[in-house]
């Protein structure tokens, strides 16, 4: 049993300890490899990518430094390395609908002179549509899209009926050359009506000038819609991207671009609510030159204005609590395998150079780098998940489907990793007991010829006195 011993400890010592100078690794080649299933990664030079030179400077600076590895470490990364990324490619991609999310929650309206139209649109057009239609209700789409809903400014409800809500003889606004629109005594009623100014519908003010041949005032619709356009981040143009695959995770089927763009749009708004606060003395209606006190006014935009600013707010905020932590998540699991590796050669030294204390260090390392692939599965079935649920149950303003999609997605990413853990690690104890006691019968083994004639003898004395007890 010794001589086994210290052959083990000199395999263990030359195959897990001392280094091969085959084995290295030049630290300036290092480079960080995305293995999420996004089918449309970040562009190399967005700085999030994996040949990004933000990454590559970090390793650059370290020169010419090497690493040289043990033969049974090099091993245990490569198959940990080749078992978790196999796993990963085989998952298959997903769009990353919740980043899609995130960088449109990122798009600000900054014009002060568009945020004052907007808060004006919506006190002297939506309220009064709005209420309108509660006294007078009209039979709604069955489906009902998030386009048509009417709890967004440019629901296409309000626009669609003739001479009423956006079209009423009463919804229209006063200061309309102020914003480029040309009187039409002809065309509209309400300039016939007045000696002079244009005077155009709630309708023309959402969506722009009807009737003029020339040059037509654009909407707020087209001023957002341009807004939208002339925004990027690192990662590219929001607007183009969204009409290319991100405006799946609210539609179902073909859907034309201008669906594509009203749905950006009452994203942009829900996210930037805070603009329709700004609201300023009302000049636009007709009607409504109410008294209304500040504080009134901010209670009417912040509860009424969009319907989906409470829920889409807070379903962004989990999506990028949750973003945060797939970003942070690789790199934490990073820094605990150099803690195992670091700590290898104190544990094998105070293991006794064993080789199930190897073989117990190389399995959590391997159990730590395999989250990974946890994780891609965790971000596969979230982003179908988002789908599902945004564009089959009319979108992230219906409180239980935020609460779902939040709860699933959140748990995703602590209760799986929490089950593979608990699973390896029972696995790697029975291991770890399954060697050691092949080693004990192994020294059992090689004592038997000692052990033997005590043992046949112990065995014929147990017979004799169990055939007398019988007998009795």
């Amino acid at each position: 049993g010794l001589e086994i011993n210290i052959v083990s400890m000199v395999l263990v010592l030359m195959l897990c300890v001392v280094p091969f100078s085959s084995k290295t690794v030049n630290l300036s080649a290092v480079k960080y490899d995305l293995s999420a299933t996004d089918c449309h990664p970040p562009p190399s030079n967005s700085g999030t990518g994996n040949t990004s030179s933000v990454f590559k400077d970090s390793f650059g600076a370290l020169g010419s430094s090497v690493v040289v590895k043990p033969f049974a470490w090099a091993f245990v990364e490569f198959l940990s390395s080749a078992i978790t990324h196999s796993t990963i490619k085989e998952i298959g991609c997903a769009n990353n609908y919740e980043f899609m999310l995130l960088r449109v929650n990122s798009i600000v309206i900054d014009s002060p002179d568009l945020r004052k139209r907007i808060s004006n649109f919506h006190q002297a057009c939506y309220l009064t549509a709005l209420a309108r239609y509660n006294e007078n209700p009209v039979v709604l789409p069955n489906p009902l899209s998030p386009v048509q809903d009417i709890d967004w400014i440019g629901s296409r409800v309000f626009s669609a009926y003739t001479n009423e809500f956006y079209t009423h003889e009463d919804a229209y606004v006063i200061d309309g050359l102020n914003h480029g629109f040309h009187r039409q005594t002809v065309f509209r009623k309400t300039d016939a009506s007045y000696d002079a100014g244009a005077y155009p519908s709630c309708k023309e003010v959402w969506g722009g000038e009807l009737g003029t041949v020339g040059n037509p005032a654009p909407g707020i619709r087209d001023l957002i819609l341009q807004k939208i356009k002339d925004t990027a981040d690192l990662t590219g143009d929001i607007y183009s991207d969204w009409m290319d695959w991100g405006s799946q995770v609210m539609t179902i089927g073909v859907v034309n671009n201008s669906t594509k763009e009203d749905l950006l749009i009452r994203m942009v708004l829900a996210a930037d609510d805070a603009g329709l606060e700004a609201v300023t003395e009302l000049t636009m209606g007709q009607d409504l030159q109410i008294q209304e006190s500040k504080v009134d006014k901010l209670l009417n935009i912040v509860g009424q204005v969009l319907g989906t600013v409470a829920s889409a707010d807070a379903f962004l905020q989990a999506t990028a609590q949750k973003e945060m932590i797939k970003i942070a998540g690789p790199m934490v699991l990073a820094m605990i395998q150099m803690i195992i590796i670091l700590s290898a050669p104190i544990v094998l030294v105070l293991g006794k150079y064993k080789l199930e204390t190897f073989v117990m260090l190389g399995l959590t390392y391997f159990t730590f780098e395999f989250i990974n692939a946890i994780w891609a599965i965790g971000y596969y079935f979230d982003q179908h998940i988002t789908d599902i649920f945004i564009s089959s149950a009319s979108g992230i303003d219906i409180a239980m489907n935020t609460l779902l999609v939040s709860t699933i997605s959140s748990l995703n990413v602590i209760i799986l990793p929490s089950v593979w853990l608990g699973i390896m690690s029972f696995a790697g104890v029975g291991m770890v007991r399954a060697m050691g006691a092949g080693g004990v019968g192994g020294g059992m083994a090689a004592g038997g010829g000692s052990f033997g004639g005590a043992s046949s003898r112990g065995l014929r004395t147990g017979k004799k006195m169990w055939d007398n007890r019988k007998n009795k």
